[in-house]
């Protein structure tokens, strides 16, 4: 089917083609998950967001203040898992961290959709990691919905590793109660064709959602990004941080955007990304936006890009670095950074031996 997604949350200029993004998926089937024993889980079919229109931000927002979870690629997706019969996954967190490694292989065309209930005074940490073989040709959809209680907190991962002929959709939302946290980490290390979405309904008073991304997108790679804070409940806080590096032919569009409602009085929001653009063939967008309804807020955005500082490459060729060596060190240190703010030993482990595979061999 066609779907409609990554909508910007206020619409721009038709020719600037950044309000949203068209792709055809078809999934045949959905992917198995292995969850801790504390974890409870049940199963069914029915999906949200079924009578809201993708294209419309009006209708987006009112199922928001009807508490709905609208995720980041929007509500199309939903449409996708029932013509498909790809049930929700609705899962309750328990006690033990839950970790799920996806292992995509040639020929897949697969959905899964995880709905997480975080109990009130709960805190969890959820790990997603998506890997195949730099060869795989595949497609695969993966939705991620947290109902977040009253003073409950998720750490969220997310690290993704695939290959240059894959279309991967990776969609995020959340509802967040009163001191509900969401904090993410995202790492886009590899991927063909790439469509993230994320999207926090901070409801609850002093509910927050974090987001930390960094990417590289290489080769003829893509990135299309759609990021989003919906703050309507009062003193809620949001904070958006995007690092990343383009080189070759890669094209990437970001959307990220906070959005104070009427009623948040005493919120703020921050949002940034920094961009390294290695050479002239790429294409970079980026949509830095804030939208505000509500006067008692603070709100901060900017984006930076540029190519590296001719004076900083002079200097580290002068100590013996090649050029080539001394841009590799530059896109790997922004990825690097964002590796270390996650708490899992393990994960950060494989994230450094994928990215400087020297060192472990010595």
């Amino acid at each position: 089917m066609k779907m409609y997604m990554n909508l910007l949350p206020c619409i721009t200029w038709k020719w600037l083609r950044m309000n949203g993004t068209e792709a055809e998926i078809s999934p045949a089937g959905r992917s198995d998950i292995v969850l801790p024993e504390s974890w409870g889980m049940s199963s069914d079919s029915k999906a949200y967001g079924l009578e809201v229109d993708a294209r419309s931000n009006a209708d987006i927002e009112r199922a928001l203040f009807e508490d709905k979870i609208v995720t980041g690629i929007g509500p199309d997706l939903d449409r996708a898992a029932v013509e498909n019969d790809i049930p929700v996954i609705r899962l309750t967190a328990g006690e033990d961290p839950l970790v799920i490694e996806n292992r995509y292989n040639d020929g897949d065309k697969v959905m899964t959709c995880l709905e997480i209930t975080v109990p009130d005074g709960v805190h969890t940490t959820v790990t997603e990691k998506f890997y195949s073989d730099e060869d795989t040709d595949a497609e695969a959809v993966f939705q991620t919905r947290f109902v977040i209680g009253e003073g409950a907190s998720v750490d969220f991962v997310q690290v993704q590793r695939l290959g240059r002929n894959v279309r991967f959709f990776n969609d995020c939302g959340s509802l967040n109660e009163k001191d509900g946290r969401l904090d993410c980490v995202s790492l886009i290390l590899a991927g063909g064709e790439t469509y993230y979405g994320s999207r926090a309904n901070l409801k609850g008073k002093n509910s927050a959602f974090t987001t930390d991304m960094a990417y590289i997108v290489k080769g003829d790679e893509k990135l299309d990004v759609n990021i989003a804070a919906f703050q309507r409940g009062k003193k809620t806080n949001s904070l958006i941080t995007i690092n990343g590096a383009l080189k070759d032919n890669a094209k990437k569009l970001v959307r990220a955007t906070i959005d104070f409602k009427k009623g948040s009085s005493g919120s703020t929001g921050e949002e940034t990304e920094n961009v390294l653009m290695m050479n002239d063939g790429v294409v970079n967008r980026t949509v830095p936006l804030i939208l505000c309804t509500e006067e008692d807020v603070e709100g901060i955005h900017g984006a930076t890009l540029g190519r590296p500082s001719e004076e900083i490459v002079m200097y580290m060729m002068s100590r013996g670095l090649d050029k080539n060596t001394i841009y590799d060190i530059m896109e790997k240190a922004r990825l690097d950074a964002c590796a270390a703010k996650i708490a899992d030993e393990q994960t950060r482990r494989e994230i450094q031996e994928y990215l400087h595979p020297e060192a472990s061999l010595d």
